[in-house]
């Protein structure tokens, strides 16, 4: 195996045809040496300066000091060519005789046929950055830059030249050769340094986002991306390369600190707060997602597209604490519009905890529910609470906050009778009576609600509720009376009944009507006599 090695101290310059020293600094000195593996000794050639810059020469063959003789001068014709291309010495006087001699191509040619990274490196930033070369020539040294095997000198030749490529027109050869770097950090700190250079530059962005998405390591490829991302100023095809790349990081953790900064610089936009809201479905932390969901929340979400992008994306979230911790986060917001509550109300009847479940309808409740389609998701969600408990806690909250309307009343009726234990039930009943008993708005399903309560003592409990109300209607007393004839216990139905008699709608011909009929249910005597011993002496 061959072996050629240099070694030069000071600065050198060789003769024009490349055979010999021309010149060594004062005290200077060169040497190249050829080697065959198993060879103790090859052979080399040795040049020196005195103090005064005078040269010495000396040819040694296998160890031995010889005189130059033809055969040693064949060798060093073959020898210095290659060993003064490969080592770099005396780069730019060599470069600029040869681009004087044979022009832009020449020097190219000469370039193309060195093998060392660091002396390919050092020529070619010699010919870009001392030879004043034009675009073309300019694009054809950066096709010698992606022979360097080196990730250390590409990257260092890029950062040399980067002020003669960040220009229109040579940006592209400059992030082509920069995508060739193996090694992923050092890809991302040249794409980083280009970036800070040109970053008033759209292309320069672009090409740095494009580039990135090869990057293998998430670390660095984010790196890159929110570099970008902190300077994007709405260009469209900017955004569309970086979310495209975005898309390529299999970590959660990255993908969400490059979509947050996406939404931080350009979430006002809105076909890129759509395509970021898409890439965060597919992040597979549910805590990640949510935390990036809810930075979105603060953002106009009231088109069609925006909104179900980002339901879906919250549809996709396990934890139901996660996604209840988004859904408030969209609920604090203001000028919310119906179709959003509605659709955060069907977000959350997929949630499998009826304990978050319930809290975000209760947070939906302190809203309004007055659109009709908002109303009619909401109860769909409550109604598939399955914990009685927190069903009753929403529908409370619907009383206290929006129960103003007989069509909201009814539906907290509605689902409230398919609560299954009476003592929950009664509560909201009762609760829901002694607001609005006077106001005429208890219909048909709240009594049906009423009557669904197995309990007599529980039903019991809702009449004497609705009976102690002040302003009580007539047609709402015959009601409780019909609804007390259906109870089993004659004490418990005596107790709603003689309280009918001792209210004031109690002399009304239609309500004694009503009692009478109900009266004859009763099979206790006593009890009877204790209604009848409620009536008035005539």
């Amino acid at each position: 195996m061959r072996r050629l090695s240099v070694t030069a101290r000071g600065s050198v310059e060789f003769t024009d045809n490349d055979r010999d020293v021309k010149s060594l600094s004062p005290g200077g000195y060169f040497r190249v040496e050829e080697n065959y593996f198993l060879l103790f000794a090859g052979r080399w050639y040795e040049v020196s300066a005195d103090p005064l810059g005078r040269l010495s020469r000396s040819y040694y063959d296998h160890g031995q000091l010889r005189p130059l003789d033809a055969q040693g001068q064949a060798w060093l014709m073959r020898a210095m060519p290659e060993a003064i291309r490969q080592s770099g010495l005396g780069a730019g006087p060599r470069l600029q005789r040869i681009l004087k001699q044979g022009g832009p191509a020449a020097a190219l040619t000469e370039i193309s046929r060195i093998d060392a990274d660091e002396a390919k490196r050092i020529y070619l930033e010699e010919f870009i950055t001392k030879s004043g070369m034009g675009r073309e020539h300019l694009e054809d040294a950066m096709l010698q830059a992606r022979k360097i095997g080196s990730d250390d000198e590409k990257s260092d030749l890029l950062r040399a030249v980067a002020p003669y490529y960040l220009k229109d027109g040579l940006r592209e050869p400059t992030f082509q050769v920069a995508g060739t770097i193996g090694s992923d950090e050092e890809r991302a700190d040249v794409l980083c340094d280009l970036i800070d250079r040109d970053s008033a530059s759209t292309e320069s962005l672009r090409l740095a986002a494009k580039t990135a998405g090869h990057i293998g390591s998430d670390e660095d490829k984010a790196k890159v991306l929110i570099k970008v991302a902190e300077r994007y100023k709405g260009d469209r095809e900017v955004g569309r390369h970086l979310l495209a790349s975005a898309s390529t990081l299999g970590s959660d953790e990255e993908r969400h600190r490059v979509l947050a900064a996406v939404l931080a610089a350009g979430g006002a936009d809105r076909e890129m707060l759509q395509e970021a809201l898409r890439s965060a479905a597919g992040i597979s932390s549910d805590e990640e997602k949510g935390a990036l969901l809810a930075q979105a929340a603060p953002h106009s979400l009231e088109d069609d597209f925006t909104r179900r992008a980002f339901f879906e994306a919250a549809g996709t979230i396990g934890s139901d604490e996660e996604r209840h911790k988004v859904l408030s986060a969209l609920l604090r917001r203001s000028g919310l519009t119906d179709a959003t509550l509605a659709d955060i109300a069907r977000c959350a009847k997929s949630m499998g905890s009826d304990e978050e479940k319930a809290g975000v309808l209760v947070e939906i409740a302190a809203v309004r529910l007055q659109n009709p389609a908002v109303r009619g998701a909401f109860f769909e969600a409550a109604d598939s609470i399955g914990s009685d408990e927190d069903r009753r806690k929403v529908l409370e909250a619907v009383a206290h906050r929006n129960g103003n309307s007989v069509e909201i009343i009814s539906d907290i009726a509605r689902s409230a009778k398919h609560i299954a234990s009476d003592d929950e039930k009664a509560a909201i009943l009762s609760e829901i009576a002694e607001s609005h008993v006077a106001n005429g708005q208890l219909g048909d399903e709240f009594f049906a609600a009423v009557n669904s309560i197995g309990s007599d003592d529980e039903r019991g409990k809702v009449m004497s509720t609705m009976l102690r109300s002040r302003g009580i209607r007539k047609d709402t007393v015959i009601r409780v009376i019909e609804s007390a004839g259906r109870i089993s216990s004659d004490e418990i139905k005596a107790d709603i009944l003689t309280r009918v008699v001792e209210s004031s709608e109690g002399n009304d011909p239609q309500v004694r009507a009503a009692l009478q009929q109900v009266l004859n249910s009763i099979q206790s005597d006593g009890e009877y006599r204790r209604i009848m011993s409620a009536y008035p002496k005539q």
